[in-house]
C-alpha cells in the first residue's frame, strides 16, 4: 500500500512515464522563439531590401594588436549602447562578444566562464588594416586566414585563402534585446490630437514587429514565468556557405549529419532546442531537446571544417536550412545572455577539435575499470541481491567491473544515507564486491528532502546555499523523487567545500558526511538537469534566483555540468593523493567532458533506439564530450534476446558500456538468458575486455587531442562526400578498427562503406577485403559481429578470460599485425596503473609497434621487420624514466602471440632479431601468421624478423 506522500508524488510524475509532447514546448509555445522565427520570416519576405540596423564605429586600430574594441549602434534604438569586442587568440581562433552598455540590468555573461579552461591566449601574429568601411586582418602559419569586419551594416566574415568559412550576421538577423521599463509606449498607439486620431508609427516595426509577444509574462501550460527583466533575447544568423554538412550541438535523437528544419529541404517544422531537460521516453527521432546542452556547431566541406562555440547558458533554439549552392545556414535564437561566439578556423575535423579542446578541455584519463562492463538496473533491492548478483557473474563467467545502485538504496530518497532495512551493512557489501577488484557506483541525485531530519539538508540549509525561489528569499521547494524538495546552488562559492566534505568516508570536526561509504565508489550524478517533478517543462521555474541575482533562465544548461563538477571534486578529494574519480552524468554542458562520463538518458528497448543511440554517442563525441554510451536494452521495455544480443554489441562498441533497466522490466542480466543467447552475451562481454588495451589507448589519445574515441566517416576522410552522411559505422581511435553494429531485426549480412583503396581484414576470421566498389558486404548473422581491421594497423589485446579488468594487469599480450597494401603497419598501446595520477610524472609504459616491409626479389615482400619501441621516451611524458615504478611492476608482461595478417606466402624463417628461431604456423588460406610465444616482454625494445625469400 502506497503511503500518501508516495501517492502524491506519483501522480506528479509525468502521465505513463511516456513522452508526452504536451509536457515540452515548441517554438509556436514559446515567446521569444514566436519572435526570432518572426524576424527571420520578415527578412526572406523582404529579400534583398532587408539590411541589418547594427553598424559599428570604425575601431581605432594599430596593425599589429590582436583585435579591438568598439561602440555599437543600432538604427531603430538610438539611444541603446552596445559594444563590441573582436578578438584573434592563438590557432586563429576568434573570438566575438557583444553586450549591452550601460543597461538598465546587467546580461547574464558568465557562461565561457564555466566553459572554458581558462581565457585562451591572444595571437601575436594578426595584421590589421582598414579601408572602405572595413577591417581586415590577416593572419596565420600561411598568412591566408582573413577576418573582416563590416561596420555598417555590422558583419564579420572568416576567410581561408579567399574563400568564406563562416558568417556572423550575413543575412541581417543579429538581434539584442535591450532591457527597458514595462512602462514604455506601445509600438504603435493612436493619439488625439485635435480631434483627429494620429498613427504614431513604431520606427522598429519593420525589424522587431509591432507586438509585444511575451515580453513581461508567459504561460505554458498551468505556469506563469513572471519575466521580471522583461525582453531580453538575443538572435544570431551564422552562415556557412561553403560547407555542405553540419553536425553537433548535441543532445538531440537525430542523424549525426544534422537535417534541415526549415526551407524546402526541412525534416522538421521546430528548430533544434537546447534546453535540458529530463525527457521520459523520447521520441528516436526528434529535434526536442534532451539531457544536455552543448551550442558547438562544425560544418564541413569536402575542403575545409570550421566550428562555432556559441557560449550561451539560457535555452536556445537552431533553425537549420541547407541552401542550393552547397551551404548551410542557420540562425540561434537564445532567451538571454551576452553574445560570447568562438570561430574555430580548423581547416581539418581534428584541428577543429583540437582547437575546441584548448578552449574547454579535453576529457580526463578515466579510471581503466570504469571502460569494463557495468551493470545496473533500478534497482538492486538490498545487500543480499547485490552479492548474490555478483556471484552469478562468478558462476557463469561472465566478466563485469561495477555494480550500480538506484534511488532505493536511499531512506526515504535522501541520498547518502542507507536504508538500513534493505542495506545493513553498506561498507561490508561494498567491500565484498571490491574483495574481487570490482567497485560499486551510487546514485547521488540533486534535490535534497526538505527534512530537518536529513543532515545534508539540514547543513545546506544553514549555509544558505539553495536555489531561491523568484522572490529571492527563503529557499525554492519543488517535488522529485522524495517529496517535497529544494536544490543546491551550486553556483553559490559556500557551496562547494560543503559538497566536497559529504564525500569524506571519516568525519571531520563533527560534521556529517558519507562515513558508510568507501573511497572507491563511484558517483551517478542524475536529475541533474534539474528535474522537477511540479515544475515548467519537469524542470525549476526560470524566475528563480541563483547566487548573483541571476535567473534560473540564465543559467539553466550550466546548472547540471555543475553538479558533476563539484561531485568529481568531491570524489577526487576522498583520498591523499587523489585517485581518479568516475562520475556518470545526465545533464551536460560544454565543459562537462572535464569531469566525467554520460549516457543518452531513458531510452526504450526498441530497434529505433538501439540505431539512434549510436548516433548520439558519435555527436556526443563531435561535441567534445566522448566518454558516452547508451543504455543497453533500453531503459524502458522488456527487449527481445535477438534485440539483447545485438544491443551488447552496441555496448560493447561504446566507451561507455553499462546495461539498465526500469524498475518495472523483468531481470535481465545477461546470465538470465537462455542459450544460445547466453554465451553469445559471455563472448561479446570478452571481446570487449580483450580488447581494453585499445579502448584505454584510444583514451589516451583523445585526453591530450581532444579528437574522440568513436570517429565518423568524415573525421576519418574529411575529403570523401560519399562519407560525410554516413552515421552507422565508426573507427575507434586511431586503432584501425571499423564496426557495424547491426541495429535492425533479422539482418543476415550488412554493408560496410570503405573510403579509401586499402585491405581491411576481418577481425574474426583474418579475411582480406579489397573493394571494388567501396563496399564490402560481411556476414551478420547473430553470432558475428561486423569488425574490421585497416591494414596498416596493429592491435593489442589481452585474450585470458578474467572477472574484471584490473585482474588482467599482468595478462600477456596478442598483437594483430594487419599488413596494409605495402606491407607495413604500426600501432600502440599505452599502460599506466589506471587509478591514480602517476602518469603525469612519467609513470606509464606507452609503446609503439611497427612493421616495415622490405621488397622481394619479384613483386612480393622479401622480409618483415617487426618492432616495440619506447613511445614514452620520444614524447617526454612527464619525467619520464623507462625503469619507472609502473614499468618495474608490469616488468614481467609479455607478448604471448603475433598473429600477422597479409603475407601472401609462406616464411622461411622467423627470428628474434639477433637471436633464437621461433616457433610459428603458417596458414596458406589468406596468408596468416601466427608466432608462439616470442618471450619478448612490452616494457622492452625488441624486433622480429620474418624471412619470406
Amino acid at each position: 500500500m502506497r503511503s500518501p506522500g508516495a501517492l502524491l508524488l506519483f501522480l506528479l510524475l509525468p502521465a505513463a512515464l511516456a513522452f508526452k509532447q504536451s509536457d515540452f514546448k515548441i517554438c509556436s509555445q514559446s515567446g521569444f522563439c514566436r519572435r526570432g522565427r518572426a524576424l527571420a520570416a520578415r527578412a526572406q519576405e523582404s529579400s534583398s531590401s532587408w539590411h541589418s540596423p547594427y553598424s559599428i564605429d570604425p575601431p581605432e586600430l594599430s596593425p599589429r594588436q590582436p583585435g579591438f574594441t568598439t561602440s555599437v549602434h543600432s538604427s531603430i534604438h538610438p539611444n541603446v549602447k552596445f559594444v563590441l569586442d573582436v578578438m584573434i587568440h592563438e590557432e586563429g581562433i576568434v573570438r566575438v562578444r557583444m553586450d549591452e552598455e550601460n543597461g538598465l540590468r546587467k546580461r547574464y555573461n558568465e557562461a565561457a566562464q564555466w566553459a572554458l579552461i581558462g581565457e585562451p591566449p591572444l595571437s601575436n601574429d594578426v595584421l590589421w588594416t582598414t579601408k572602405g568601411g572595413k577591417a581586415k586582418a590577416v593572419y596565420g602559419p600561411k598568412k591566408d586566414m582573413e577576418l573582416v569586419v563590416d561596420f555598417n551594416p555590422l558583419k564579420i566574415t572568416l576567410f581561408r585563402g579567399g574563400k568564406e568559412q563562416v558568417t556572423l550576421n550575413g543575412r541581417g538577423l543579429l538581434h539584442m534585446e535591450h532591457f527597458r521599463t514595462k512602462e514604455d509606449p506601445k509600438l504603435a498607439e493612436h493619439i488625439e490630437s485635435e480631434g483627429q486620431s494620429v498613427l504614431q508609427v513604431n520606427p522598429a516595426a519593420w525589424f522587431e514587429g509591432d507586438t509585444q509577444d511575451a515580453f513581461w509574462e508567459e504561460t505554458f501550460s498551468t505556469w506563469t514565468d513572471t519575466k521580471p527583466k522583461g525582453p531580453e533575447s538575443l538572435s544570431l544568423d551564422i552562415t556557412f556557405p561553403n560547407h555542405a554538412h553540419v553536425y553537433g550541438i548535441p543532445q538531440h535523437a537525430t542523424n549525426l549529419s544534422l537535417p534541415s528544419t526549415t526551407g524546402p529541404t526541412a525534416k522538421y517544422t521546430d528548430p533544434f532546442r537546447l534546453y535540458n531537460a529530463d525527457v521520459f521516453e523520447y521520441l528516436s527521432d526528434s529535434p526536442t531537446s534532451l539531457y544536455g546542452s552543448i551550442p558547438l556547431m562544425h560544418a564541413h566541406s569536402a575542403t575545409s571544417t570550421v566550428a562555432v562555440f556559441n557560449a550561451l547558458a539560457s535555452e536556445t533554439w537552431i533553425d537549420i536550412a541547407h541552401v542550393e549552392k552547397g551551404g548551410v545556414e542557420t540562425h540561434w535564437i537564445s532567451e538571454s545572455g551576452i553574445l560570447d561566439v568562438f570561430l574555430l578556423p580548423g581547416p581539418t575535423p581534428t584541428d577543429v577539435f583540437t582547437q575546441y579542446a584548448h578552449l574547454t578541455g579535453t576529457a580526463p584519463l578515466p579510471a581503466q575499470w570504469s571502460l569494463g562492463y557495468h551493470q545496473c538496473r533500478w534497482n538492486y533491492v538490498s545487500s543480499d541481491d547485490v552479492r548474490g548478483v555478483q556471484n552469478r557473474f562468478d558462476d557463469e563467467d561472465f566478466p563485469v567491473d561495477v555494480f550500480w545502485l538506484d534511488i532505493e538504496y536511499a531512506e526515504d530518497h535522501k541520498y547518502f544515507m542507507w536504508n538500513k532495512k534493505t542495506f545493513p551493512d553498506p561498507v561490508e557489501m561494498t567491500k565484498d564486491v571490491e574483495a574481487v577488484e570490482r567497485k560499486m557506483v551510487v546514485i547521488v541525485d540533486p534535490h535534497l528532502k526538505r527534512s530537518n531530519d536529513y543532515p545534508v539538508y539540514k547543513r545546506a540549509s544553514e549555509l544558505g546555499v539553495l536555489v531561491k525561489p523568484k522572490s529571492g528569499e527563503g529557499e525554492y521547494e519543488g517535488w522529485c523523487w522524495p517529496g517535497s524538495s529544494s536544490w543546491i546552488d551550486f553556483f553559490h562559492p559556500g557551496s562547494w567545500d560543503f559538497w566536497i566534505s559529504l564525500f569524506k568516508t571519516n568525519t571531520i570536526d563533527g560534521q556529517w558526511s558519507w562515513t558508510e561509504s568507501t573511497n572507491n565508489i563511484g558517483v551517478w550524478n542524475d536529475m541533474n538537469e534539474p528535474s522537477v517533478f511540479n515544475g515548467p517543462e519537469i524542470t525549476m521555474p526560470k524566475d528563480n534566483v541563483h547566487y548573483g541575482g541571476w535567473e534560473h533562465r540564465d543559467v539553466h544548461n550550466i546548472n547540471g555540468m555543475l553538479f558533476a563538477n563539484h561531485t568529481f571534486q568531491a570524489a577526487e578529494a576522498r583520498t591523499d593523493p587523489p585517485r581518479r574519480p568516475f562520475v556518470l552524468t545526465r545533464a551536460f554542458y560544454a565543459g562537462s567532458q572535464r569531469f566525467g562520463a554520460m549516457w543518452t538518458g531513458d531510452n526504450l528497448g526498441t530497434w529505433e533506439h538501439m540505431t539512434i543511440g549510436v548516433k548520439m554517442v558519435l555527436a556526443n563525441g563531435v561535441g567534445g564530450m566522448p566518454f558516452a554510451g547508451s543504455d543497453v536494452g533500453g531503459f524502458f521495455g522488456n527487449p527481445e534476446p535477438e534485440m539483447l544480443v545485438r544491443w551488447y554489441v552496441v555496448g560493447a562498441f561504446s566507451p561507455f558500456f553499462r546495461a539498465h533497466a526500469h524498475i518495472d522490466t523483468k531481470r535481465r542480466e545477461p546470465y538470465l538468458l537462455e542459450e544460445p543467447y547466453k554465451s553469445l552475451l559471455r563472448d561479446i562481454l570478452r571481446l570487449r575486455y580483450s580488447m581494453l588495451p585499445v579502448w584505454y589507448t584510444a583514451f589516451r589519445e583523445t585526453s591530450e587531442s581532444g579528437v574522440p574515441i568513436l570517429r565518423p566517416q568524415y573525421v576519418m576522410f574529411p575529403g570523401d562526400e560519399a562519407g560525410f552522411g554516413i552515421d552507422d559505422q565508426y573507427y575507434i581511435g586511431s586503432s584501425g578498427l571499423l564496426v557495424k553494429p547491426v541495429t535492425q531485426k533479422g539482418i543476415k549480412e550488412v554493408s560496410v562503406y570503405i573510403a579509401e583503396d586499402q585491405v581491411y581484414y576481418d577481425y574474426f576470421t583474418n579475411h582480406a577485403h579489397r573493394t571494388k566498389n567501396r563496399h564490402i558486404t560481411l556476414p551478420a548473422n547473430l553470432d558475428q559481429i561486423p569488425l574490421l581491421i585497416r591494414g596498416g594497423s596493429i592491435i593489442p589485446t589481452r585474450e585470458r578470460p578474467r572477472r574484471s579488468s584490473p585482474l588482467m594487469k599482468h595478462d600477456p599480450f596478442t598483437l594483430r599485425i594487419a599488413l596494409d597494401t605495402s606491407g607495413n603497419a604500426h600501432g600502440e598501446v599505452y599502460l599506466d596503473d589506471g587509478e591514480t595520477y602517476g602518469y603525469g610524472r612519467g609513470d606509464v609504459v606507452w609503446r609503439v609497434f611497427g612493421a616495415e616491409s622490405t621488397k622481394g626479389k619479384g613483386k612480393g615482400i622479401g622480409t618483415v621487420r617487426i618492432s616495440s619501441a619506447d613511445l614514452a621516451a620520444r614524447t617526454q611524458v612527464g619525467a619520464y624514466d623507462p625503469k619507472n615504478e609502473f614499468a618495474r611492476s608490469v616488468g614481467d608482461v609479455r607478448v604471448e602471440k603475433l598473429i600477422v595478417l597479409g603475407l601472401g606466402k609462406k616464411p622461411l624463417n622467423v627470428v628474434l632479431d639477433g637471436g633464437r628461431e621461433l616457433e610459428w604456423e603458417f596458414a596458406s588460406e589468406g596468408g596468416v601468421l601466427v608466432v608462439k610465444d616470442p618471450a619478448v616482454r612490452v616494457v622492452d625494445d625488441w624486433a622480429i624478423v620474418v624471412k619470406l625469400e
